[in-house]
């Protein structure tokens, strides 16, 4: 039984009986390139040896992927880049977050950000907004930080004039009637 016992506790260790060491798994990829022992230190900025160079993908016939920032006669600015693909993002960056909020009210930019995509002039309800964006594909996104606001969607290509129309109105005309602030309060 200790004979058992001691060949099984060597096979777990990975040493053989035979006296030369037997890896369990096959010989681990960490150990060639770790920084300890016989090892050289490779550093980050070199290719790890025995590893093949990666082949990234290239869309032939099109210009690159450059953000191009136009400036509007009513100088309201227009990043745009060329699409890839069929879904495309559209959003709205105002310069307006927590830090333009008076002291004792604090907490608004992040109040207003709850209620995003809830209601407009043009849709009644936050589901009508949804299945809206839906029927494209889409989805919605808003975030506020200590300086900007951030509303957006991405959506199919084919359904962009929609969902630009439907960014408009939630940013433009916002409907806040009927809100029940406890809602968001945190308990």
């Amino acid at each position: 039984m200790a004979a058992v016992v001691l060949a099984a506790t060597r096979l777990l260790r990975g040493s053989g009986s035979w006296g030369c060491s037997r890896l369990r798994f096959g010989p681990p990829a960490y150990r060639r390139f770790s920084s300890g022992g016989a090892y050289p230190n490779i550093p980050l900025s070199s290719p790890l040896p025995g590893v093949p160079k990666p082949v990234f993908a290239t869309v032939d016939g099109q210009e690159k992927f450059e953000t191009k920032v136009t400036t509007l006669d009513n100088g309201l600015r227009v990043a745009s880049q060329n699409k890839f693909g069929q879904f495309c993002t559209v959003g709205i960056l105002i310069n307006s977050g927590s830090r333009y909020e008076a002291k004792y009210l604090s907490g608004i930019a992040h109040f207003l950000e709850k209620l995003a995509f809830s209601s407009t002039a043009r849709f009644d309800s936050k589901d009508e907004i949804l299945l809206t964006l839906e029927k494209h594909g889409g989805i919605c996104d808003c975030q506020t930080s200590r300086d900007t606001t951030m509303y957006a969607v991405s959506a199919d290509s084919k359904g962009l004039d929609t969902v630009v129309a439907l960014l408009a109105d939630v940013v433009l005309q916002p409907r806040l009637t009927g809100v029940d602030p406890s809602r968001w309060r945190l308990r």
